[in-house]
């Protein structure tokens, strides 16, 4: 055998070596990625059991499993603070939270582009839920449509565990999963979900807190001694009032592009609804979608009052008996309840994750 063959054989050995160990090195450096994401950083504040230490809540530590589901741990609903909460959401634009949402973490070596990205979007479109997917860029979070760079390593996405349509079921969320699991497959990707199991749990959960404290406070306004409400007039005052009317021709007053409250007819059931006139109205409160809850309930209030004067009216109750103060108050107190309940929860009415939960 001549020396050039031999000199050949040695070099394709060492090309080989050189391989196997750069495959070695890229394995161990996302293994070690997929373990820092996975199982060493700080939970979420809703699946951090730790009841006496906060910790800057992440998507945490979560426990080893064979299959590749992973149980959340459950934890304390404690408020957080509004700069906590931002931590908790992974920056000013983020979207994702692990308190509605159930959370699948995508890590890759080699950046996935927003094209390779696209066939998941497609495939989560077809879910009733709410789905929301969001990249990092510079250590935050933000939602994929307007992130400041087109491919990513770590993706996240969330699909909303309950809304006013109800709770996610567990077939939901197992779909939810796979869409996950086999994007991630096809961009050499690891990802990690939470078991269907855990999640469609808390769906229940959610579902059921989410009926505790969705209320409407009201305040009626009826004609004295049986008299009725010309409704373009009506419709005047409440564009006079800041009041803005919808494509289905709701009065609503708006703060920041949310409905705050609105005003629709009262009418008596005894009586056959006119076109043009009705015997009463009604002003209602959407209490969780409200950022200053008893502010908006007073001006609601100081603006049913005013509208009575008006038109010739006085504010009544649900059973068409005059609203005094003591009524007024009772309902604060009620108000007051929800709102306390879903600070509780970590859920501030009016904030992002309620217009969310509330919709």
């Amino acid at each position: 055998m001549s020396d050039l063959r031999l000199w050949l054989i040695g070099a394709g050995v060492v090309v080989i070596l050189l391989v196997l160990a750069y495959n070695m090195l890229q394995e161990r450096g996302a293994r070690k990625r997929a373990e820092q994401a996975f199982g060493t950083q700080a939970g979420d504040a809703l699946f951090d059991d730790a009841a006496d230490e906060r910790r800057e809540p992440t998507m945490g530590k979560l426990p080893g499993r064979e299959e590749a589901d992973t149980v959340l741990a459950r934890a304390e609903s404690r408020p957080l603070p509004a700069a906590e909460e931002l931590a908790a959401a992974g920056g000013p634009e983020a979207e994702i939270s692990a308190r509605i949402d159930t959370v699948a973490v995508i890590l890759a070596d080699d950046p996935v582009t927003s094209e390779q990205l696209q066939p998941l979007e497609e495939a989560l479109m077809g879910h009733a839920a709410a789905v929301r997917i969001e990249g990092i860029v510079d250590e935050q979070w933000h939602p994929v449509e307007v992130s400041p760079r087109r491919s990513w390593r770590e993706l996240r996405a969330g699909l909303q565990l309950a809304s006013r349509k109800g709770p996610v079921g567990e077939d939901e969320i197992e779909a939810f999963n796979r869409a996950i699991a086999d994007f991630a497959a096809r961009v050499n990707a690891v990802s990690q979900r939470e078991a269907p199991s855990a999640a469609a749990a808390r769906a229940r959960e959610l579902d059921r807190f989410c009926a505790d404290v969705d209320i409407e406070v009201a305040v009626n306004v009826t004609g004295q001694f049986g008299a009725t409400f010309s409704l373009a007039r009506v419709k005047q005052l409440a564009l006079e009032n800041g009041l803005s009317e919808t494509g289905s021709g709701d009065l609503v007053r708006y703060e920041r592009g949310v409905p705050l409250y609105a005003i629709r007819r009262f009418d008596d059931p005894s009586s056959k609804p006119s076109a043009h006139y009705a015997t009463g109205l009604t002003f209602a409160l959407d209490v969780p979608r409200a950022e200053d809850a008893a502010g908006a309930f007073d001006e609601m209030v100081e603006l049913a009052g005013r509208i009575a004067g008006t038109l010739g009216g006085q504010l009544v109750d649900d059973n068409r008996k005059p609203l005094t103060e003591a009524g007024l108050a009772s309902i604060r107190r009620s108000l007051d309840d929800v709102v306390r309940g879903m600070e509780a929860h970590g859920i501030p009415a009016g904030s992002a994750l309620a217009r969310r939960l509330f919709s």
